[in-house]
C-alpha cells in the first residue's frame, strides 16, 4: 500500500473517530443545532455553502463542538502564469466558546458571540496537469488537514431559531495559501432549551 493511500486511510479513520466521539458526547447535552451558512470568499467570484451540526459539551452551553461540510466554488490560484479555479470541499471539526452578554436591553440579550477554532480535512484532490511540459502540480490532496478559525454573531429570533453572521479563515489551506470568507446563515435548535 502506498504512503499516500495509508495517509488517506489514517485521516479517514481519525475523522470517523472524532465524529463518533462528538456524537457520544452530545448524548448528554441539551440540544442539537443544525445549521446552514452561505459564504462569500475574499476572492472575486468565489462563493460557497456550509451544512453542519453543533451541540454543547455536557450541558455547558458556553462550550460547543460543531461538524460541518463546506464547499467553496471557484477558488483561484495562479501557477506558471495560468489562473486556475478549483472547488474546495472540507469537513470542519470545530470547538467553540459562546458568550451571551447580560443586559436590560432586549436587543443585546438576543445576541451571542462565538469564537471557533479547529481543523478542516480536505475531501478533494486538486491538481493541475500541464501537458506541454508533462508536469502536474497538487494544490491540495484528499486528507490534507488545515487549521481554521471563525468568529460569529448569533441573533436569536426565538429560543429555537437564530441567524448567524460571521467570518471564517483558513490561515494556510494546503497550497492555496490563506482562504477567508464572510457568511450568513441560520440554525434551529432541537431539544431542551433551558438556559439558552
Amino acid at each position: 500500500m502506498s504512503s499516500k493511500k495509508r495517509l488517506n486511510k489514517s485521516t479517514s479513520t481519525l475523522v470517523t473517530v472524532l465524529i463518533s466521539v462528538l456524537m457520544l458526547v452530545s448524548a448528554n447535552s441539551y440540544a442539537i443545532e443544525p445549521l446552514i451558512h452561505i459564504h462569500k470568499a475574499d476572492q472575486e467570484g468565489t462563493y460557497g455553502v456550509s451544512l453542519g451540526l453543533s451541540d454543547s459539551f455536557f450541558k455547558q452551553k458556553e462550550f460547543n463542538w460543531s461538524v460541518s461540510y463546506n464547499r467553496l466554488q471557484d477558488v483561484n490560484v495562479t501557477w506558471n502564469g495560468d489562473d486556475i479555479d478549483f472547488s474546495l470541499d472540507t469537513i470542519d471539526l470545530m470547538l467553540s466558546y459562546r458568550y451571551q452578554p447580560k443586559s436590560y436591553s432586549t436587543f443585546i440579550k438576543s445576541l451571542m458571540f462565538e469564537f471557533q477554532a479547529g481543523v478542516g480535512v480536505s475531501l478533494t484532490e486538486n491538481k493541475f496537469v500541464w501537458p506541454a511540459l508533462n508536469e502536474e502540480k497538487f494544490f491540495s490532496e484528499q486528507g490534507d488537514i488545515n487549521g481554521v478559525v471563525a468568529f460569529l454573531v448569533h441573533k436569536k429570533f426565538t429560543n429555537q431559531v437564530s441567524m448567524q453572521l460571521g467570518v471564517k479563515h483558513y490561515p494556510d489551506y494546503s497550497e492555496f495559501g490563506n482562504v477567508s470568507s464572510i457568511f450568513v446563515g441560520f440554525s434551529y435548535r432541537f431539544g431542551q432549551q433551558e438556559g439558552y
